[in-house]
C-alpha cells in the first residue's frame, strides 16, 4: 500500500530520529497530545499521463501533520517551525538523491515533493497543529 510505504519513509527521516524511534506516526489520525504526528491522505486526480500500453505516471498527495506544544513562548513556536524547515530540507535532498518510498508490485517511485511550508492552522491555548503538504509522483506499470 502506498500509504503504508509512505509511513516508513517519512519514520526514517532524520529530523524525526531525534526521539530516538520513540514517536510514533499514525495514518489518518492525529492524537491530542503534543509531539504525536500523522500522515493524512489528500483527495487529487491521481493520473497525470496515460501511456497508450496502460502503463501511467501518477501522483498521490498526501500531509504530514504534528501537534506541538504551542503558546506565548516565542522559541517553543520558532523551535516548532524550524522543525518543518528541517523537513522540507531532508526531502528535497533524500529526492535529489533518489532515496524515495519503497513501493511494492507494479508501482515505482518517481519524486517526492513538498508541496508548501509547515504552518500551524489548528491553535489552542497550550498545542497547535501543524502540518505540511506533499506529493509523491509514481510509475504504474500496467499488470
Amino acid at each position: 500500500m502506498i500509504i503504508d510505504s509512505i509511513r516508513n519513509y517519512m519514520r526514517n527521516l532524520k529530523c524525526l530520529d531525534t526521539f530516538n524511534n520513540a514517536i510514533r506516526v499514525n495514518v489518518n489520525y492525529l492524537e491530542p497530545e503534543a509531539d504525536t504526528y500523522s500522515i493524512e491522505e489528500v483527495p487529487i486526480e491521481p493520473i497525470l499521463k496515460k501511456y497508450v500500453n496502460g502503463d501511467s505516471i501518477r501522483q498521490y498527495a498526501f500531509i504530514f501533520t504534528s501537534r506541538e506544544p504551542y503558546g506565548v513562548d516565542v522559541l517553543t513556536n520558532i523551535d516548532n517551525s524550524g522543525f518543518y524547515e528541517k523537513l522540507a530540507d531532508e526531502i528535497e535532498v533524500q529526492n535529489d538523491n533518489n532515496i524515495l518510498p519503497k513501493l511494492e508490485g507494479n508501482l515505482e517511485s518517481l519524486e517526492i515533493k513538498v508541496t508548501s511550508t509547515g504552518y500551524a492552522f489548528a491553535v489552542t491555548e497550550d498545542t497547535a497543529q501543524y502540518q505540511i503538504n506533499l506529493r509523491l509522483k509514481y510509475f504504474k506499470r500496467k499488470e
